[in-house]
Parts: C-alpha cells; sequence; structure tokens
C-alpha cells in the first residue's frame, strides 16, 4: 500500500476535496501511511530598482506565504482528528508543478492525490497547461485526479 501520500492544497474549495480520500487510504490495512501537505506560494517578480516597489514585492510575497500556512492549517484540521501522520510544506514557485514534484521526490511520496478544475477551453488549453495537466505529464508517480463535479 500507499507509504507517503501528497495532497497538493491551493486554497480553493476544490483543492481540499482529495483530503478525505487520502486519509482514508492513509488507513488502509494498518498502512500508517504519512500525508503531506503542500501548498505552493506565488513568489512576486519586479523590475524595477524602486525601494518601494522591492518593499511592496516583499510584502506581497510575505502575504502568498501567510495564506499558503493558513491553506494548510485548514487542511490539517480533518487530518488531525483522523489520527494520520502528517508533514506539510510551503514552497514559494513560480512553478507550481515543479514545486509539488519536487516535493514528491525529495520526501519519497509513492501517491499524489489532486483535485483539478478539468472544465478548461480550447484556447485555455493551447496557451496554458493546467498544473494537474502537467503533474500527470511530468511524473512517474500514481496520481489520482479529483474532477470538479
Amino acid at each position: 500500500m500507499f507509504k507517503s501520500i501528497l495532497v497538493p492544497i491551493d486554497g480553493t474549495s476544490l483543492s481540499y476535496k482529495p483530503i478525505s480520500t487520502a486519509i482514508e487510504f492513509a488507513k488502509l490495512e494498518n498502512a500508517n501511511a504519512r500525508l503531506v501537505m503542500v501548498s505552493v506560494a506565488e513568489p512576486r517578480m519586479f523590475n524595477s530598482v524602486q525601494h518601494d516597489a522591492l518593499h511592496d514585492a516583499k510584502e506581497a510575497e510575505k502575504l502568498n506565504v501567510e495564506t499558503a500556512k493558513e491553506n494548510i492549517r485548514k487542511a490539517l484540521a480533518s487530518v488531525n482528528a483522523a489520527g494520520i501522520q502528517w508533514e506539510s510544506v510551503i514552497s514559494v514557485s513560480s512553478t507550481p508543478c515543479d514545486a509539488i514534484l519536487e516535493t514528491a521526490k525529495r520526501l519519497q511520496c509513492d501517491l499524489i492525490l489532486m483535485a483539478t478544475r478539468g472544465k478548461m477551453g480550447i484556447v485555455d488549453t493551447f496557451f496554458n497547461e493546467s498544473t494537474t495537466q502537467e503533474v500527470l505529464r511530468k511524473t512517474l508517480i500514481p496520481v489520482l485526479v479529483f474532477p470538479d463535479t
């Protein structure tokens, strides 16, 4: 059975959907699996040398990290109630897929459970691959995808 299950959380209600299934997987056959919750905070890029712009970018990034921490806290409420082992990771990255996969590799996760909006139009798909699609394309780790239903 799976020993380390990664669940990416982006703060949308949909991203919390896989948590109950992850808890059930962790409990299967006394697997004693741990859940790894990862939330990716967006860094703030800037092209200005003005001190105010630099300060504002650092503040925005700090707020994004705090939001990611709060997203993880919300996710862990049900995990703690179930008595499941867990670990949380806050990553600052402009490429969420890479942050998710790096976390999975570093923490030796053997399953990823994540949600997808799944309703990208042709134009959206052509110009912008979803994070879930990118994870599916780049990983060798099994991924269980929860659609927006």
